[in-house]
């Protein structure tokens, strides 16, 4: 069973069907047990089989494993073969519970055991009666009928049995190590079109934010320009304003000369006359603070559309940016999912 953890396979739940392809392995090893002369058979790493038994021995398909016993020793002695070549790191070679050859080729992947592929049912030198009627009795076999089928048991030398153990090792752990490599990448491509489409998504969010936010600055820069013409008509106001007090200053001079030409007649007239001077220079300080005031505003709103300006750039690199990302990103999907099509 594949489970996926934080985007690691938990190599303890993985079978060897998950790597494998059931029906490669099976038609390999059918043709295996048929070139070599021999028998084969893949278990899991409880010993139980995964694929049909190639080429079985009646001696072991219609005797020893019609034996409940005989079946229950043969599960033992796959698991415990396929433990020693663990091992050693290498097929291992041994009499199974029957007296047979077998050889045990461990399925390895990432120091992990899955399973085991196991060839045999063979042996290197004629078989012995009396050992051969021991295990039938074991079994509760009939020890005449599994002697006669000894006798159709191959004898094949050594060095050919440990040929054949060595070829069925490498070429099974050929098919495990590519096809873990191919689940691991398939299950790091899909995680990576995970990622990239959340990240997709943050950015496209972002993007919007930042668009937002450069059409906020726009406007408010737009607000600003329009405080500083306001600041700019009321300078001119002051001007017209600072015109009428000069006239009403000049005015108010002329009063008094008329007034001081008329004498006592004119009294009340240059009281008129000094408070329209007096209102004059009033008027006149007060525009002159207004002016001042006016431009230090204008200054400052000067001060304010620059940095403005300034972070209205900023902000437009920034949104084009994070388009840009965003199209980056897209593509890198793209590529990710077409990278885990490949696997599946």
């Amino acid at each position: 069973m594949i489970e996926v953890n934080n985007g690691l396979i938990n190599l303890d739940k993985l079978e060897v069907t998950d790597i494998i392809d059931g029906n490669i392995l099976q038609n390999f090893l059918d043709n295996f047990a048929l070139g070599m002369n021999c028998a084969a058979v893949a278990v899991d790493r409880d010993g139980e089989e995964i694929t049909s038994p190639s080429h079985y021995r009646e001696f072991c398909s219609n005797y020893i494993h019609m034996s409940s016993i005989g079946d229950r020793r043969c599960a033992t002695c796959h698991n415990e073969m396929g433990v020693k070549a663990m091992k050693t790191g290498k097929p291992y070679i041994g009499s199974c519970h029957a007296n047979l050859l077998d050889f045990a080729c461990p399925i390895v992947v990432r120091g992990r055991h899955l399973g085991t592929v196991l060839g045999g049912q063979i042996l290197d030198s004629q078989p012995r009666e009396e050992v051969i009627r021991k295990t039938a009795r074991e079994l509760n076999l009939n020890p005449d009928e599994l002697w006669d089928k000894a006798h159709q048991i191959d004898v094949v030398p050594m060095k050919n049995i440990q040929a054949a153990a060595e070829v069925l090792n490498i070429v099974v752990n050929t098919l495990a190590e590519n096809g873990y490599n191919r689940l691991e990448i398939e299950v790091l491509s899909k995680g990576l079109a995970d990622n990239f489409v959340q990240i997709s998504n943050t950015i496209e969010t972002l993007t919007a934010s930042a668009q937002e936010l450069s059409a906020s600055q726009n406007e408010l820069s737009a607000r600003i320009t329009e405080v500083s013409n306001v600041t700019r008509e009321v300078s001119d106001v002051l001007k017209a304003i600072s015109k009428i007090i000069s006239q009403t200053k000049l005015l108010g001079l002329n009063a008094s000369i008329e007034a001081a030409r008329l004498g006592n007649d004119g009294k009340t007239f240059a009281v008129v006359a000094k408070e329209i001077h007096n209102l004059s220079e009033s008027s006149n300080e007060t525009v002159i603070k207004i002016d001042v005031l006016n431009g230090l505003i204008r200054e400052k709103i000067d001060y304010t559309i620059q940095d403005a300006n300034v972070s209205l750039q900023s902000t437009e690199r920034q949104s084009e940016a994070m388009v840009n990302l965003q199209k980056m990103v897209n593509n890198s999907v793209v590529i990710a999912k077409t990278l885990k099509e490949l696997f599946i």
